[in-house]
């Protein structure tokens, strides 16, 4: 009679429990409790400290907080309403207007659900939990990109789309990304068979065919810096001169080799 390897049973007694405790932590989730949550390996956290942004203060998009909030706007009244991407330049609020909608929108039942690049292809394990609440979620994704070789944006193309798991009714997808299509279109994917660039190039394309609010960020200027830093300056109340305050502004974003949101608020901290 074969020996029983004791180890290796305990082995596979603790990753069961282990997947036992997982999914435990998800069913249990009491969303009462808070606004935002954190998914991560498979277990959703309360977030208690949630950062609440304060829209007015995001300067030079007005734009896209404009489409954003309309779009949230429907969401949270049960209108049709489309997931969205944010894409441009780094530092300009992308993901600090989609931080945003939460205190705009949590009096109404909003919902907000961090997922890591790392869990995305885990989403689905949400949905039969989502689909059972009254409160609208929105499914937040920051600095998502995938490489061309990366053959995950197949399987989230998928996820987002629904496949044989329905997508709840009560769910957007709210995405970051420096990437104008979450996977980019190389001058090698355009190749002499027609046919095969064809192929190529709709593949790469129908992952942000499934979103239908694309927003852009793009470069601040000097003259849109300085308004942002004056707006920060006025809020933390620190005053200067506004000579003073611009020039130190500007030395500011030499040294640190940018100039948009991010630098703006930063420089308003070292005062």
């Amino acid at each position: 009679m074969e020996k029983l390897d004791f180890r290796l049973l305990n082995s596979v007694l603790e990753k069961i429990n282990n997947k036992l405790e997982e999914n435990l932590n998800i069913e249990n989730i009491d969303f009462s409790k808070a606004y935002a949550f954190l998914f991560h390996h498979n277990k959703l956290q309360l977030v208690k400290n949630f950062s609440k942004i304060n829209i007015d203060l995001l300067e030079g998009i007005d734009y896209q907080k404009q489409e954003l909030l309309r779009n949230t706007e429907k969401f949270v009244n049960g209108k049709p309403s489309n997931h969205a991407v944010l894409w441009g330049e780094r530092g300009t609020g992308k993901s600090s207007l989609i931080k945003a909608m939460l205190p705009e929108f949590s009096d109404r039942g909003l919902k907000l659900i961090q997922v890591l690049k790392e869990d995305i292809l885990n989403i689905f394990k949400l949905y039969p939990l989502i689909e059972k609440q009254s409160y609208r979620f929105i499914i937040f994704i920051d600095d998502l990109s995938f490489e061309s070789e990366d053959k995950e944006f197949k399987e989230f193309k998928t996820i987002i789309d629904g496949g044989v798991f329905e997508i709840p009714e009560n769910l957007l997808f709210y995405v970051t990304s420096n990437k104008k299509n979450l996977v980019p279109i190389k001058f090698s994917d355009r190749e002499s068979d027609y046919s095969r660039v064809s192929d190529v190039l709709e593949e790469k394309l129908s992952l942000i065919d499934r979103f239908g609010l694309r927003l852009g960020f793009y470069k601040f200027d000097k003259n849109m810096y300085l308004k942002i830093v004056e707006k920060y300056a006025q809020f933390y109340e620190i005053n200067l001169p506004l000579d003073e305050l611009h020039s130190k502004a500007m030395f500011y974003a030499r040294e640190t080799g940018t100039m948009n949101g991010r630098t703006a608020l930063n420089f308003i901290k070292s005062l």
